[in-house]
């Protein structure tokens, strides 16, 4: 008699067990795929700037091309296509607007590329060297006192 109570109890245990098992499966996550468009809009304050020299390296320019004033300002790239770049918490002149510029983006070649339209200056097309939740590195071509200069821009979520 005690080895059928033995066996029905081993038998339950196992039941319950096995029930319990089934039942506990977690469900995964679905995860959705976050496109580059996605990744970009969103706040960035710029963290360095990157000058190419002969020889195929690049070299920090951040704080002797940019003023601190320039340095703290904020790009926000909408899921629009719209951005704005505002005035950080340093202003070059206290009578400056909030909105330093503003204008629209738009992904290119695969997303690959960055076409920015700033109404006061022509298009400018930039290379998406890094773009992740925690990195964004753009650079191209850009003209420094009559100088085209080849950079990147490396920003960082703000």
């Amino acid at each position: 008699m005690k080895k059928n109570k033995w066996s029905a109890g081993i038998l339950l245990f196992a039941a319950c067990l096995l029930f319990g098992v089934a039942c506990s499966k977690e469900e995964q996550p679905v995860t959705v795929p976050v496109t580059r468009a996605q990744l970009l809009a969103r706040s960035w304050i710029q963290t360095d700037l990157l000058a190419a020299i002969p020889g195929g390296s690049q070299s920090s320019v951040f704080t002797t091309v940019m003023t601190s004033c320039q340095r703290d300002n904020i790009w926000l790239f909408k899921s629009d296509g719209t951005y704005t770049i505002t005035e950080g918490a340093t202003k070059c002149n206290s009578t400056d607007p909030d909105t330093a510029t503003s204008g629209t983006w738009q992904l290119t070649e695969n997303d690959t590329k960055i076409i920015v339209d700033d109404v006061s200056q022509a298009p400018q097309t930039f290379t998406i060297n890094e773009l992740t939740s925690s990195s964004l590195k753009i650079s191209g071509t850009q003209v420094v006192q009559g100088t085209s200069v080849n950079g990147t821009a490396v920003f960082a979520p703000q």
